[in-house]
């Protein structure tokens, strides 16, 4: 045992006997009885006070959660005719423009397209050159009206064919190389998130070659307890530990039949603090109402299953019975009647309070 663990014990044992009436028997004490302790004493008793503050925000949950990239902001490009990589052009984590190129292409299908286009373009001509001369022999009566609607829709067959192929030349914005190739290219601004293949690798047709995020947002993902759904609603705010903040974009509707939980979508600013995957935490908080005080969370006791925390008054503690609204890693959201700004609450050795309140004989935990 150290000195300083064998000094608290001594000041416990003489505050103990020294309790009116007690002799060498200490008896319970209730909330709202204070608990004396002489001044020399409380001058060994490392109670690190904390001040009550009256509550900016309340805290609704505090949750692990996973940083996570927005759905409705990822573009995957994919490259619309089948061929081998030539030439990466971006990174991960690289900024685009729009047009800018990602990815070369070597394409035979693309070079065959091509000839396919020609190829209709060309019939789509003659066709036209075909229906118009039946159109002006029908008006000379020199054949029939079948002619001219046989004429007529072979156009019409050989113009979407030709339209056909024009979409798919367009499809992906991709840009046509003198050598044949194609470069595949940034639909829009945006970030580089993943370049799946490599210099040398096959594609195959409509194939995701790069991940683009187009947005300045992320989102983080939470699972939500069952019990606290109803209390967690779109555009509430959440905070996160480095100072960052955003707000609630979906809250589920059903629970997982497993984890009995649902989960929680928020939006935050997109920053090299967050990165895709990273664990982190989030606080769930509204504006503070009437009577809410924040707290050091390291102040609250749990006394007869209830929360409770040691206000110091000038020859003691006061335990004091408190509701919990919420609460994250080292702050807490409260009510009480009984508490007022500027008060200063213990929050070390509570368990020698708790005994000192309960009355029982206190042995120092094992450090």
């Amino acid at each position: 045992m150290t000195y300083a663990h064998a000094s608290t014990r001594s000041w416990l044992s003489a505050v103990l006997i020294g309790l009116p009436g007690c002799g060498g028997a200490v008896a319970a004490q209730t909330v709202g009885t204070e608990l004396r302790v002489p001044p020399e004493q409380m001058e060994q008793f490392d109670a690190r006070p904390e001040e009550i503050h009256l509550a900016s925000r309340s805290i609704v949950a505090s949750l692990p959660a996973t940083i996570v990239s927005p759905i409705n902001a990822r573009v995957a490009v994919a490259a619309p005719f089948a061929g081998t990589v030539v030439k990466l052009h971006v990174l991960p984590g690289q900024a685009v423009r729009q047009g800018d190129p990602l990815v070369t292409l070597a394409s035979r299908d693309l070079s065959e397209t091509l000839v396919r286009l020609r190829q209709a373009e060309a019939d789509l001509q003659a066709a036209e050159v075909l229906a118009q001369r039946q159109r002006e022999l029908f008006h000379k009566d020199l054949v029939m009206a079948n002619r001219v609607a046989e004429a007529e829709a072979q156009v019409e067959k050989v113009r979407a064919l030709a339209e056909e192929t024009r979409r798919l030349l367009t499809m992906g914005a991709i840009r046509r190389n003198p050598d044949g190739g194609y470069s595949l290219t940034a639909p829009k601004d945006g970030r580089v998130v993943e370049v799946r293949p490599t210099p040398g690798a096959a594609l195959q047709a409509m194939e995701a070659a790069v991940l683009v995020d187009t947005g300045d947002q992320v989102w983080v993902q939470a699972q939500l307890p069952g019990p606290m759904a109803e209390k967690v609603a779109v555009g509430d705010r959440v905070e996160l530990p480095n100072g960052d903040s955003g707000r609630v974009i979906s809250v589920g509707i059903s629970l997982d039949p497993v984890t009995r939980s649902t989960t929680l979508l928020a939006e935050i600013p997109s920053s090299r603090d967050h990165m895709t995957g990273q664990a982190t935490t989030i606080a769930v908080v509204r504006p503070a109402t009437a009577g809410e005080f924040e707290i050091s969370a390291e102040a609250i006791s749990w006394i007869g299953q209830s929360p409770h925390v040691f206000v110091r008054t000038g020859d003691g503690f006061l335990p004091v019975r408190i509701a919990v609204k919420g609460r994250a890693a080292d702050v807490a959201t409260v009510q009480s009647e009984s508490l007022k700004p500027g008060q200063k609450l213990a929050t070390h050795g509570l368990s020698q309070l708790e005994n000192l309140m309960s009355g029982s004989d206190y042995a120092m935990p094992a450090h």
